[in-house]
């Protein structure tokens, strides 16, 4: 299994060392390591050195974090053309909170994400995007626009038909462990095409059900794939080897 989305750097998780020895003897053969701005990304990046062939970076700038600036944009950027990675990301557009409805700074963060798009599609990377209900369908208008080739909608929080046009333009969405206890995430399990299914544990954020009080940790994908196995009425396994075979495809990671 991979868990497509963690953040395991040192701000995050007291001890990453023992959450990925965990991950891997639940069977976690590999973690996608997202950066959220200049400082996360040197981290991600630090740490794929340390843990080689298991913690896969990605090196991004989130669109909620406001105190990053311009230069901060381009340094990120800066980055991506010099570092092996597997992808941009996280990037996205903003939703939570009166910031990220002023117009001002949703056009801004429109320009920024086009900006990382074009990246990614010159240097044929795929994207890690946070763009949650409505953004998601702004965010796809952009990316395909600027032919993104690969990319994947993060702990996808949209409509039907949005969710539909993302899947048919062949990008991938993935489920937390929400899938476990909630029914929006579990009527998306249920709707997706197994060949579109990531799952990630976007850690260290905590979750309710059966996982309240918790830290959360890439050991928890064993969990997620169950979820959904259940709800597709098919078995662990199965999940297990779609899920990883998208991840493999989408951040072409080798075998």
């Amino acid at each position: 299994m991979i868990d497509s989305h963690v953040h395991l750097d040192a701000d995050q998780y007291p001890d990453p060392s023992g959450a990925i020895k965990r991950a891997r003897d639940a069977g976690v053969s590999a973690m996608v390591a997202p950066g959220v701005g200049p400082a996360s990304n040197l981290a991600v990046i630090e740490l794929a050195r340390k843990f080689r062939g298991v913690i896969l970076p990605a090196l991004g700038f989130h669109p909620e974090r406001f105190e990053h600036s311009e230069d901060d944009s381009r340094e990120v950027l800066g980055l991506i053309e010099r570092d092996s990675i597997c992808a941009i990301g996280e990037v996205g557009l903003p939703w939570y909170g009166e910031r990220a409805n002023d117009a001002a700074v949703l056009d801004a963060a429109k320009v920024t994400l086009a900006r990382f798009a074009h990246a990614a599609a010159a240097l044929d990377l795929p994207l890690i995007l946070h763009a949650p209900h409505a953004r998601a369908a702004e965010a796809l208008a952009i990316i395909r626009e600027a032919g993104v080739r690969r990319a994947v909608f993060h702990w996808h929080k949209s409509d039907e038909q949005t969710t539909r046009a993302i899947f048919n333009a062949g990008y991938f969405i993935s489920l937390t462990p929400e899938v476990a206890y909630r029914a929006r995430d579990q009527d998306l399990a249920r709707m997706l095409p197994a060949n579109r299914i990531l799952v990630e544990t976007d850690g260290p954020w905590p979750y309710g059900g059966q996982f309240a009080g918790r830290l959360t940790e890439p050991a928890m994908i064993k969990e997620v794939v169950a979820a959904i196995a259940h709800l597709r009425c098919t078995t662990f396994e199965e999940i297990a080897a779609a899920t990883t075979a998208n991840a493999r495809a989408l951040f072409r990671i080798r075998e």
